[in-house]
């Protein structure tokens, strides 16, 4: 690689690690001001949670260039209620809200604690990302969760999350990778691959580094190969 090429490749690299890590600062910061919301109030309720959630979400969904199509909050069993969950979720530009009617149902809870964009950071107390997966309670797209734990009174009280699809991501960031490498990819930690430059490796494929090529961390969770074996 001559030094043009080696600038060019730190160049995009640069510029991914950015994109991905104005998502991951834009949720970190929207964490903290939740937790301080909620060590705010006394008895929390689904109202209360509505009113401070859904403006953000609005502002983040429809802020110019937005990678985003969905945001919002999942409660913690017991936050609301012994043995209940709450979700307020939006979706789209016109801000449909997923899944009302679950906040209703007793059962509703199961749905949200099993899932890994939930479970992980309940269980770790950390920032995670799940996907790509096949998002069937809202986009029906291959997506990208975004999830941070939040607390109440330091206790783990649920997640806020962001949705990126596999298909707004790429609109963004194929053209980075095709200035690192024809076939670049950029993977999540289990080598699964979000976007690619090439047309031989879709999303979701599990891939691996080819040798002699080169790897980049991107983010918490992410990697850039420049081949894939």
């Amino acid at each position: 690689m001559n030094g043009n090429d080696a600038a060019q490749t730190t160049s995009a690299v640069g510029e991914l690690a950015a994109l991905i890590a104005g998502l991951e600062d834009k949720l970190a910061g929207w964490a903290e001001s939740a937790s301080c919301w909620l060590d705010s109030q006394g008895k929390v309720t689904g109202t209360a949670v509505d009113k401070f959630i859904r403006p953000a979400v609005e502002a983040f969904l429809h802020e110019p260039g937005s990678l985003l199509a969905g945001a919002g909050f999942v409660a913690a069993a017991g936050l609301l209620g012994a043995e209940r969950s709450y979700i307020a979720w939006w979706q789209g530009e016109d801000m449909e809200r997923v899944d009302a009617l679950a906040n209703f149902s007793p059962q509703s809870m199961s749905r949200y604690v099993k899932a890994e964009w939930f479970k992980v950071p309940m269980a770790t107390g950390l920032p995670h990302v799940t996907g790509p997966y096949i998002d069937l309670l809202c986009t029906d797209e291959y997506v990208l969760t975004f999830t941070h734990p939040i607390v109440k009174d330091g206790v783990l009280a649920g997640v806020v999350g962001m949705d990126v699809t596999a298909q707004m991501l790429e609109r963004t960031a194929l053209h980075i990778l095709r200035e690192i490498a024809p076939h670049a990819v950029l993977v999540n930690a289990e080598g699964r691959s979000i976007v690619c430059a090439g047309a031989d490796v879709d999303a979701g494929d599990v891939v691996s580094l080819a040798d002699g090529a080169q790897e980049f961390p991107v983010g918490r969770q992410f990697r850039i190969l420049s081949a894939t074996a």
